[in-house]
Order: C-alpha cells, then sequence, then structure tokens
C-alpha cells in the first residue's frame, strides 16, 4: 500500500498551521524582526512533480514535515505550502530547513537554507543567526540530482522568457510551414 499525503503531513494540523501561520507572522513581527521573506539566493529550483508526490520523496529521503516553522513569504505569487526539514541526527548542529511553495497542481518553487537546528541551539534559531541561503539551496539541488528529480533553477523571470520566446518560435515556424 502506498503511503497518503496524511502519512506525511497530518491533516489538521497542517489546516491549522496555514490558519494561524499568517496571524502568527504579523504579531512576531510586531514583537521582533525575524524574517519572513524567502530569497532569490534560496530558490534551489522548481519541480514539476504533484505536491503529494514531492513530499513522499522528502520522507523517504529522511526529511519531516515541520509544523511548528515560520510561516515564511515566497518573493512572488503564492502563499507556502510546507515546510520540511533534515536533519543528519535529532539533535545535529544545524539542519536543512526546505519550504515548497505550489505553482500550479504539478509545479512547486523550492528554497531552501540551512540553520541552526531549534532543538540543539533554540535561541540561535530564534535569532536567525547562521542563515546560509545559498549553501541551502546547494544541498537541496544536489539531493535532487541524487534522487533523479528533474529542476529548473532558472528565475521565474527567465524561465517566462524562455517560454514566450519558445511560444513564438513554434508560432513562427508553424505559419511558415502552411498550417
Amino acid at each position: 500500500m502506498r503511503p497518503t499525503v496524511a502519512d506525511f503531513r497530518p491533516d489538521i494540523p497542517y489546516r491549522l498551521r496555514h490558519l494561524i501561520g499568517p496571524r502568527l507572522t504579523r504579531l512576531a513581527r510586531r514583537v521582533g524582526r525575524p524574517e519572513f521573506r524567502l530569497h532569490r539566493s534560496g530558490y534551489a529550483g522548481t519541480v514539476d512533480v504533484p505536491m503529494n508526490e514531492f513530499e513522499r520523496a522528502l520522507s523517504t529521503g529522511g526529511f519531516a514535515w515541520g509544523p511548528v516553522s515560520w510561516y515564511h513569504q515566497p518573493p512572488v505569487g503564492a502563499d507556502p505550502n510546507g515546510s520540511w526539514t533534515y536533519r543528519r541526527v535529532p539533535f545535529s548542529d544545524r539542519q536543512l530547513h526546505v519550504i515548497l511553495s505550489r505553482r500550479d497542481d504539478d509545479r512547486i518553487d523550492v528554497y531552501a537554507h540551512w540553520e541552526y537546528n531549534w532543538r540543539r541551539h533554540p535561541v540561535k534559531h530564534a535569532k536567525q543567526l547562521g542563515i546560509d541561503r545559498e549553501g541551502g539551496s546547494t544541498s537541496m539541488q544536489a539531493w535532487f540530482d541524487s534522487q533523479g528529480i528533474d529542476y529548473d533553477s532558472r528565475s521565474r523571470t527567465r524561465r517566462k522568457v524562455s517560454h514566450a520566446v519558445r511560444r513564438v518560435a513554434a508560432s513562427l515556424l508553424g505559419r511558415g510551414t502552411g498550417e
């Protein structure tokens, strides 16, 4: 029997997190200055995989769903759809934090950064010390490669321009052949 998304991300906590996450973010902004925006430097790539399949791959690959993580905001578009962490051991010094943002049913933007493990360094984690976005992005791309997951690491703008050029070229070629 194949595992379901509910096996990786309990439905009630997931819905509750998305219900109260934005409110907690607003409250935290009033109290302190935590960083909630995802940065281009942490962009690992876009995968063309349905969310439940990608989450299954993350779970199988040793990542754990993170219901208590900050409610991060992608630079463009949709709200985040998932937060996952990878730790070599439960109390490792650092953890790889991965944030998913669904573009459509089969397309997910993936952001990643290395950060202090909140279980071992709660203060450093809360103060967001030692965030390594580039290293997290590179580590996530290496994980994609090791799992055989295709990804596109070009920026959203570059992808849009590339798709537009391909559509124009296909249109011109189509007219040139009498279609």
